[in-house]
């Protein structure tokens, strides 16, 4: 089977599953999400050894009992956030958005917008960010920037179901044109800046304790306009109920003109939602995988 036929059939197959699940009933789709993250536990050794380090490095505090309470409810916050694909892209959106139970601190993005430099939202993957993404379409102009998967399909899905609600989706690739284009229109932009980037491209600031090689690109495109900068979370409630969203803004001075100062901000903003759910982080990512000058590879 050619690849582009395996990619096919493989999106189709993960697409089937999510429309399953998208006609369960809740008790189902959480049973659903938490087998599937307890699985992923014990078969993705990669994943399982780079969150355990991540947690370690994060939460020294924890004992080990702990740490491995938090690691089993982490993967099982995995497991939801794929479960939760289904009714997110596949109900009829009026339904979809009811998930989102509260909302706080969106007055501000729009007092913000009235400015006429645009606004820029940025968020980390954490909890449901696919519903962060859902919630901004409907409610303003946006253009979001993602990094495309590999699978041609799954991307093409992904793409549909995230900007079904009205947001506009770039690739990373060329993209950075489109987000400034859209601050020139007074429109609001969104970013995903909270993973490991090339230290050609990056500064190191601090994240959890120990620098993380973090983009400079929130303060850059915050400079070129003036634009107001928020930090959008979408946290999950327990036991499938939905989510409820908080944004919050950037402290006064930012930017500041200093890359790694204004990247700082943004870790310290990012960090302080992660520690509000940490099992809900994304912590299989290897976000120290270039280490600062003097720093070991942790992995």
């Amino acid at each position: 089977m050619s690849g582009k036929r395996a990619d096919f059939w493989l999106a189709a197959a993960v697409e089937g599953v999510l429309r399953l699940l998208a006609r369960a009933p809740r008790p189902l789709r959480v049973w659903a999400g938490n087998r599937l993250g307890d699985l992923a536990r014990l078969l993705v050794a990669r994943g399982r050894r780079v969150a355990r380090r991540n947690l370690q490095i994060a939460y020294p505090e924890l004992d080990h009992r702990q740490r491995r309470n938090l690691l089993a409810q982490h993967f099982r916050q995995l497991g939801q956030a794929f479960v939760e694909l289904g009714p997110l892209w596949f109900w009829p959106l009026p339904r979809s958005l009811r998930l989102i139970r509260s909302v706080r601190g969106a007055e501000a993005v729009d007092a913000a917008l009235a400015q006429g430099k645009g606004v820029i939202l940025f968020t980390a993957h954490l909890g449901a960010w696919e519903a962060a993404v859902q919630y901004i379409g409907q409610r303003w102009p946006v253009t979001v920037l993602y990094m495309p998967t590999r699978n041609a399909a799954i991307n093409a899905r992904m793409v549909a179901g995230r900007g079904r609600s009205g947001a506009r989706l770039v690739a990373k690739e060329g993209g950075i044109r489109s987000l400034l284009q859209a601050l020139q229109r007074g429109e609001v932009v969104g970013v995903l800046p909270d993973q490991n980037v090339d230290p050609r491209e990056g500064v190191f600031a601090p994240f959890f304790g120990r620098p993380a090689c973090t983009t400079p690109l929130l303060a850059r495109l915050a400079q070129r306009r003036g634009s107001p900068s928020f930090g959008l979370f979408a946290y999950r409630l327990p036991a499938g109920r939905g989510f409820e969203i908080e944004i919050v803004p950037l402290p006064d001075g930012f930017p500041s003109g200093d890359d790694v100062a204004d990247a700082a901000t943004m870790n310290a903003t990012l960090e302080t939602a992660i520690r509000r759910a940490p099992e809900q982080y994304w912590w299989v990512h290897r976000r120290y995988k270039d280490p600062a000058p003097g720093w070991d590879y942790p992995y």
